[in-house]
């Protein structure tokens, strides 16, 4: 009668007891990714990482040889100095001055073009332009009214002999045109002209300070010089007469130069002409004893290197 009444307890204990059973085997054997993420502990969820995209890095990009070494350049300078101008009296009587050579000097204003082109070989061509002016250069001599006017043409083949990082030596030589002009409204030798033509060799060393690439132009910090000499027959006339003679010259410029990244430079310098007329062919007259005439003083230049 008891086990009879305690039967339908014990079927139903067993019955949960072998559900339970059931559901921890279930629970230890199920895989863990089954599990939602938002079921476990925040401590233990994947953290979702922000998504980047690949990171580019801008560079400038690689001058040519033209930028570096740019082949064409294009120059105007403007100078102010003091002209030095000599002048033969022709006269070698000491008793009756006066004799000998005479100079005087006064303030004077240059301007120079120049152009300069080269090809992929190397070779090129070169041009410059001067004119000169210096007013009342006599007035010490005792002139009223006086001036000196200079000229000259420069054309000639170019070379890069060197050419490197850090350095540049252009030479170029070829026919050249140097002329002077004085008036003195004193003088009994009136306009007195001085006129060579000939050839000239000119090398303009230039050492590279330093060079910055901006996205492929090039800006550059450069010190430069230059020496010209040449050489060649002249004549020396005035109003009544007209002799040859000879003549040389010799030019030299120093400075510090800059270009922009656009391609516009300018630079400062010092430079320096001589111009010797020599013996005339009669031994006599405006050139007996030889003369000079010189220009010294500071030029601003500007213009484009590309």
């Amino acid at each position: 009668m008891t086990m009879t009444k305690t039967a339908p307890y014990l079927s139903a204990s067993l019955l949960l007891v072998a559900g339970l059973w059931t559901g921890c085997s279930t629970a230890h054997t199920a895989p863990a990714s089954a599990a939602s993420p938002a079921a476990l502990p925040r401590a233990f969820q994947a953290e979702e990482l922000p998504a980047f995209a690949p990171r580019t890095v801008a560079q400038d990009a690689m001058p040519s040889i033209a930028q570096v070494h740019p082949p064409t350049m294009i120059t105007l300078g403007a100078a102010y100095g003091e002209q030095t101008n000599e002048v033969n009296t022709g006269n070698i009587d000491a008793n009756n001055p006066p004799t000998g050579v005479l100079t005087s000097s006064a303030s004077s204003v240059r301007g120079r073009l120049r152009a300069e082109h080269y090809f992929d070989s190397g070779i090129g061509v070169m041009f410059e332009g001067f004119v000169g002016s210096a007013d009342d250069i006599e007035e010490d001599l005792g002139a009223t009214s006086s001036s000196y006017d200079s000229t000259g043409v420069f054309l000639g083949a170019a070379f890069r002999a060197t050419m490197d990082d850090d350095f540049r030596l252009p030479v170029r030589f070829g026919p050249f045109l140097r002329r002077s002009e004085r008036t003195n409204n004193l003088s009994t030798l009136g306009t007195l002209v001085r006129e060579t033509i000939g050839l000239r060799l000119s090398a303009a060393p230039e050492w590279i300070l330093s060079q910055s690439n901006h996205d492929g132009r090039i800006s550059e910090l450069s010190v430069f010089g230059e020496v010209q000499v040449g050489v060649g027959p002249a004549s020396v006339s005035n109003d009544s007469w007209d002799e040859d003679a000879y003549a040389f010259t010799f030019d030299y410029e120093v400075g510090v130069r800059y270009r922009f990244a656009f391609g516009l430079l300018t630079s400062l310098s010092w430079i320096g002409s001589k111009y010797h007329v020599g013996t005339s062919e009669s031994y006599q007259q405006a050139v007996f004893f030889g003369i000079d005439d010189d220009f010294t003083g500071v030029m601003v230049t500007a213009g484009v290197r590309f």
